[in-house]
């Protein structure tokens, strides 16, 4: 083989190899914002605006909650810690007290339930 088809021939594999290494990335866990460890500090209820739930049964390796703060901050936290699971009730428990309001009734022509609530969802029952 010549230096020159050698020559050819990395050049198109490497060209080759490029594309399906991004094409592969596309679809795996790097477009997923996956916590991968807890923080051990406690996250005041009153910087907390939601949370979501993160289960390991999907593409990420641990169950987790994500807090929301009000800075637009993402916190991930071990449900099975007491403060955990006592800020969940706490927040849940707003919202129902929020969706028990009429929209109108703050008399300001503000929603009674802002917009940024819409991100808390309940826990599953046990």
């Amino acid at each position: 083989m010549s230096n020159r088809s050698l020559l050819t021939y990395v050049l198109i594999s490497s060209f080759i190899l490029s594309i399906l290494i991004d094409q592969a990335s596309a679809f795996g866990p790097h477009k997923y914002d996956c916590c991968i460890n807890y923080t051990r500090k406690p996250v005041p209820i009153g910087f907390i605006k939601g949370y979501m739930e993160q289960s390991s049964l999907k593409v990420c390796r641990i169950d987790a909650i994500i807090f929301l703060t009000v800075e637009d901050k993402k916190v991930c936290a071990n449900s099975k810690d007491a403060w955990v699971k006592s800020t969940m009730r706490r927040l849940s428990y707003r919202l129902k007290q929020l969706s028990k309001k009429r929209p109108d009734e703050n008399g300001d022509g503000k929603k009674a339930i802002p917009d940024h609530f819409t991100a808390i969802v309940t826990p599953a029952a046990p």
